[in-house]
């Protein structure tokens, strides 16, 4: 079963506006119910980050979509913010 942090229709997740830009991140050991909150807190507070949602996936991993600002941060940063919370992460390909 898939938790997605973030409102009922974030399970598609976000969607880009003009200037903005999706970024997907694999996210790993996200195992509990309250790893997908703090991944979403740790995207969220970064400057530029307009929107986040979180799926948890089968094997203690995520899928974080995120739509941000790309002259304001840069999806290796996304990536830097998440594993800095915790959770190994990187830019899905």
């Amino acid at each position: 079963m898939a938790l997605v942090a973030g409102s009922p229709a974030s399970s598609q997740g976000p969607k880009p506006s003009a200037g903005q830009r999706i970024t997907t991140l694999n996210v790993v050991n996200v195992s509990c119910a309250t790893c997908a909150p703090i991944v979403k807190a740790a995207l969220s507070r970064i400057r530029g980050v307009i929107d986040v949602s979180v799926e948890e996936r089968a094997g203690a991993s995520a899928t974080a979509r995120v739509a941000h600002d790309p002259r304001l941060v840069t999806p290796s940063a996304l990536a830097a913010a998440v594993t800095e919370a915790g959770f190994p992460t990187s830019v899905a390909q």
